[in-house]
């Protein structure tokens, strides 16, 4: 089993929709690290609205947001 794998595992068991680094980039469930490596700083997050003024992709992936629960 690769690294990816035990990644998207985990992301799935525990209910995460992705990776994100803050900042950075962030990558979903689907394509776990399309950059081809997960970066150290990598946490798993929760896929969240996308801001009008983003532009130039179409999703965010952060931490959870205590007042959504």
């Amino acid at each position: 089993m690769s690294v990816i794998e035990i990644i998207i595992n985990y992301l799935e068991a525990n209910g995460f929709d992705g990776l994100y680094s803050t900042g950075e980039c962030a990558c979903k469930l689907g394509d776990i690290a399309p950059c081809g490596q997960v970066h150290e700083d990598c946490e798993a997050g929760y896929l969240k609205p996308c801001p009008p003024e983003c532009g130039d992709h179409d999703f965010h992936i952060g931490p959870k947001d205590p007042s959504l629960s």
